[in-house]
C-alpha cells in the first residue's frame, strides 16, 4: 500500500492507496512542535483505528510547503515502516511542461495537483486550490503549465477582518441562501467573503480562458475550503476533495523505476 502524504500551512493531509482505492484518508494540524516520534504515534494510531498495519506500506510519497515540517514528518515514515519516501520536488517526472520563471519554485501540492486534474479531467484545465491561500493554476491544451495566481484563503481573510477591526465581530462562514446584501456587520462580512471570492474566481476563471490554448477549459477545485471559496460562482467547476492526494499517487507511480525487458 502506499502512503500519501500533503504537508500545507494549516494541516498535514495524508491517504492511504490500496491500488487505485483511497483506503484511509485523514487530517492532521500541522504543528511543528510536535516530534517526530509524536508524528509517528498518530500515524501508527489512524492506520490501527481503519484496520491497517505499518507492515502494509510498502511506498511512501511527500508533498511540503512548510519546510520546518518536512523532516519531521518524513523522519516519523521511518519510524514506521521501512518504505522509501519519495519527496516531490526537482527531479521528479511530473508528467506535464512547467513554464514558470523557476518550476523549482512550484510547490509539490500544485504539482500533484495538476498531474491529477490532467489525468482525471484533461488539458486545458484550470485548477483552485484553497485552503490556507487560494491559489488558481492554468494549464493549456498541450499540458504546460502557465502559471496563475495566489489569493487569500477565506477563512484567513476572514481572521483577518476581526483581527484588524475593533468593532467587526467574529463570524462563522456557512452557505445560505444567495444575497449580496448584507444587513448586519456579521451577514455583510459574510457576503464580502462569499460573494467576492465568487466574483474573483469567475473573473480569473473569464481571464483563462481568453487565453491562447485555454477556449473551454475546464475548472476543478480542491482544498479545505474550496466549498466556500466556489459557492456562488457562476462558471460551472468540479468539486474533488481528493485532487492531491491522487495526484501524489500518479507521481509515485510514475516515478518508479521502469522495469527492463529481457
Amino acid at each position: 500500500m502506499l502512503l500519501a502524504i500533503d504537508i500545507g500551512n494549516s494541516n498535514v493531509s495524508l491517504g492511504v492507496f490500496q491500488g487505485e482505492t483511497l483506503r484511509l484518508r485523514a487530517k492532521l494540524s500541522a504543528q511543528t512542535e510536535r516530534s517526530a516520534d509524536e508524528y509517528a504515534a498518530v500515524l501508527y494510531d489512524l492506520l490501527r483505528m481503519n484496520g491497517l498495519s505499518r507492515e502494509d506500506l510498502t511506498g511512501c510519497i511527500l508533498s511540503s510547503v512548510v519546510p520546518e515540517l518536512t523532516g519531521l514528518v518524513e523522519a516519523a515514515v521511518g519510524r514506521l515502516t521501512g518504505a522509501q519516501v519519495l519527496r516531490v520536488g526537482p527531479g521528479v517526472r511530473t508528467g506535464f511542461r512547467i513554464r514558470i520563471d523557476d518550476p523549482s519554485q512550484l510547490g509539490g501540492d500544485l504539482v500533484a495537483d495538476t498531474l491529477a486534474a490532467l489525468t482525471e479531467y484533461g488539458a486545458p484545465i484550470i485548477i483552485i486550490d484553497a485552503g490556507t491561500v487560494t491559489t488558481l493554476a492554468v494549464v493549456d491544451g498541450s499540458r504546460t503549465y502557465l502559471g496563475g495566481c495566489i489569493l487569500p484563503g477565506i477563512r484567513a481573510s476572514a481572521s483577518l477582518l476581526k483581527s484588524a477591526t475593533a468593532l467587526l465581530p467574529s463570524i462563522a462562514l456557512g452557505v445560505g441562501e444567495e444575497d449580496c446584501l448584507g444587513r448586519n456587520s456579521a451577514d455583510a462580512m459574510r457576503c464580502g467573503l462569499l460573494m467576492g471570492s465568487a466574483l474573483m474566481v469567475d473573473g480569473f476563471i473569464d481571464r483563462y480562458r481568453a487565453l491562447p490554448g485555454m477556449a473551454g477549459a475546464r475548472v476543478v477545485a480542491t482544498g479545505g475550503s474550496a466549498a466556500l471559496a466556489t459557492a456562488y460562482c457562476r462558471r460551472e467547476i468540479t468539486l474533488d476533495e481528493d485532487l492531491t492526494l491522487k495526484g501524489l499517487r500518479y507521481l509515485y507511480e510514475s516515478n518508479q523505476p521502469r522495469s527492463r525487458k529481457p
